[in-house]
């Protein structure tokens, strides 16, 4: 479960991080390709509109932090379609890393080793959500 400190932490420096939603979405995945890069191919063409629907992926899962009944039917759902874009449950891993490596980049000193572990631990909850739904056999 998440504690206020950490969707605190994280409200923070997202609000820091969004104010260049663009930006942010493209440094992120300059550092996913680096860390993984057989997940390039999953993005043909011009980024502009994925970077566009990643921003406001984050931004609607840090407006729902205290909202799990919200909140977690979506990453559900969201986890079901990425199946069809070929994300395999080890992807979940360079994700978490590019993002965590995203906002050191961009926050620099301003994202404490506080905020890197709240945003840890929201990844962490939601990829393990979102991996359930999307590979469990049950």
């Amino acid at each position: 479960m998440l504690s206020k400190d950490d969707i605190d932490c994280v409200r923070r420096t997202w609000a820091m991080a969004a104010t260049n939603g663009e930006k942010a979405s493209f440094a992120f995945y300059s550092k996913l390709f680096q860390f993984d890069p057989s997940t390039k191919t999953m993005f043909a063409g011009d980024l502009t509109l994925q970077a566009r629907k990643l921003t406001e992926t984050l931004s609607f899962i840090v407006d729902h932090l205290d909202d799990l009944d919200v909140l977690v039917p979506a990453a559900k759902d969201l986890a079901r379609r990425h199946v069809d874009y070929h994300v395999v449950a080890e992807h979940y891993k360079p994700v978490g890393a590019a993002l965590i490596s995203t906002f050191k980049q961009l926050l620099g000193g301003k994202f404490t080793p506080r905020d890197e572990e709240a945003w840890r631990n929201v990844y962490t909850i939601l990829a393990d959500v979102m991996i359930d739904a999307a590979y469990s056999n049950a």
